[in-house]
């Protein structure tokens, strides 16, 4: 889904950079991501994933998951209750300049509530 992506810290405060808005492609789904390399020193990288109706104005959104730890560098989120669209916020603070993680967020598993 998001292959592959490298994020360097420039300084030592806190960033938050933000992905495209996607389309959901069911009501609810699990999100997974693979941290491949991580040298934040002591401040893991965060994904965050946040998500807003069409109509809503601005950046603005609702933060309704973070991704957890799992074994092997994994982590994900279980999400119901979506609304039209979703991003991912990646939010890291370094120890020093030069610090990064790379990662990639896999394809998400879309499904809908049973009635």
């Amino acid at each position: 889904m998001w292959m592959n992506t490298q994020i360097v810290a420039l300084d030592t405060n806190i960033n938050i950079y933000y992905s495209p808005w996607l389309s959901r492609g069911a009501d609810n789904a699990v999100f997974m991501a693979e941290i491949l390399k991580d040298t934040f020193s002591g401040n893991p990288l965060e994904i965050t994933v946040y998500t807003k109706n069409a109509e809503d104005e601005g950046s603005g959104a609702t933060a309704v998951a973070t991704l957890s730890s799992l074994t092997g560098g994994f982590v994900e989120a279980n999400v119901t209750g979506l609304k039209e669209l979703f991003r991912f916020g990646m939010q890291f603070k370094a120890g020093a300049a030069g610090q990064g993680a790379e990662f990639r967020i896999l394809p998400p598993t879309w499904y809908d509530t049973a009635v």
